[in-house]
């Protein structure tokens, strides 16, 4: 029969193993918590408490689209995830400086960004559109004799969100074209530069353009000339991720792989967006 020593000893080892293991399991919680950056398209728009998207922000679809995406992804993982909604430009560098663990925007996958981060594998495809009011279009189409496209922007003034692929493509072609190349913070900002006749073009990802005049209660601008996804104007949108992070961006591969197998990607995606992203 025990006794009372050995009772007392044998309540020491269980208080030291359930310790341990409480010590074990925190360190474990802490390991898999996560920092993810959804982009938006006016984070003026998003309200503090909770961090609520409202459906009337530009772009709210795009936003839901990722935010429900980044739940689903970190639920997969096993990471407790805080999520932070950002303008575009600060995601990049908020990856780079480890304030950010994954982004979630439209992000290209180029070797430029390449040297920065690292990407997942590819979730949707994506390519490039112009918009503008209608007298803009038709006054280059006089003036050139051409059809709208990027490639008859002459002597015109084109808008684009700072740090994107639009705004790469433009400021490479600007000199030659006698382009005035306007930047802008936002999505949002895109369309109050053509609003405010800062710019005569905007040259956006077609889908950001496409929710923005879906929003636009003015219905004064619309798509000028066809879409297009060469010249780094478009392809394959991945998630951004720190590099040196070998670990996460496998396992977030895994997920990506899962969540559009079992449909639950097409789920999230046409909540918000009937026609889909493929």
């Amino acid at each position: 029969m025990p006794t009372r020593t050995d009772r007392y000893s044998a309540n020491r080892v269980f208080a030291v193993l359930v310790v341990a293991f409480a010590l074990l399991f925190s360190g474990l919680v802490r390991a898999v918590e996560l920092t993810a950056a959804i982009e938006v398209y006016d984070p003026a728009y998003v309200s503090m408490p909770g961090n609520a998207i409202p459906p009337n922000m530009p772009g709210a679809e795009m936003a839901l689209i990722n935010e429900e995406f980044a739940r689903e992804i970190c639920r997969r993982i096993s990471a407790r995830c805080t999520l932070r909604y950002v303008a575009f430009g600060e995601i990049l560098p908020g990856i780079e400086e480890g304030r950010f663990d994954l982004g979630f925007g439209n992000f290209l996958r180029t070797p430029e960004r390449e040297k920065r981060v690292a990407f997942s594998d590819a979730v949707w495809r994506s390519s490039s559109r112009l918009v503008a009011l209608r007298t803009k279009a038709e006054l280059l189409t006089g003036k050139t004799g051409q059809a709208v496209s990027v490639d008859s922007l002459h002597g015109v003034r084109v808008v684009a969100v700072d740090g994107s692929q639009q705004q790469s493509f433009l400021k490479n072609i600007a000199g030659e074209r006698g382009l005035t190349l306007v930047l802008a913070a936002t999505p949002a900002g895109v369309f109050s530069a053509l609003r405010e006749d800062r710019a005569d073009f905007a040259l956006l990802s077609a889908i950001t353009a496409y929710l923005l005049l879906q929003k636009d209660g003015t219905r004064q601008f619309e798509f000028a000339g066809p879409a297009v996804s060469d010249r780094g104007l478009g392809g394959s949108v991945h998630i951004a991720l720190p590099k040196q992070r070998d670990e996460l961006r496998r396992t977030v591969n895994q997920a990506i792989a899962t969540i559009r197998a079992d449909g639950t990607f097409q789920r999230i995606v046409r909540q918000y967006l009937p026609l889909g992203l493929d």
